[in-house]
């Protein structure tokens, strides 16, 4: 796991300690007994933090993976941006855009009819 700001603390077990928690609270909401209770996130959207998450494991808890596809472009940058492109613009090479976003999902393995896009406004 890495990333996030200076001064954050992770551990190298995090990537699979999330997905052993998504589990475990998967597992005491089906012991509940009453009807399917939904299990969510508000997933991340960049490749460089793909790697930090067992996609594909965690789609077996999960109901739905609500992708934050927004805030790609902000004041933080040196030039503009859109903040949530659907697609990239020609020349941009990031991977920072709603569909590559999607298709990374996808090619992790998540249904598509687990995915929902996030849309600013």
């Amino acid at each position: 796991v890495s990333g996030g700001l200076p001064g954050n603390t992770y551990r190298p077990e995090d990537k699979q300690n999330y997905t052993l928690l998504l589990a475990e609270i998967r597992k005491q909401l089906d012991a509940l007994g009453d009807g399917h209770h939904m299990l969510t996130i508000a997933a991340p959207a960049g490749p460089a933090i793909y790697v930090n998450l067992e996609i594909a494991a965690m789609a077996q808890y999960l109901d739905w993976f609500n992708v934050m596809t927004y805030d790609f472009h902000g004041g933080w940058e040196p030039k503009t941006g859109f903040n949530a492109p659907l697609y990239a613009p020609a020349g941009d090479t990031t991977k920072f855009d709603q569909g590559s976003a999607i298709a990374a999902y996808l090619a992790a393995g998540v249904p598509a009819s687990k995915l929902v896009m996030g849309v600013p406004f």
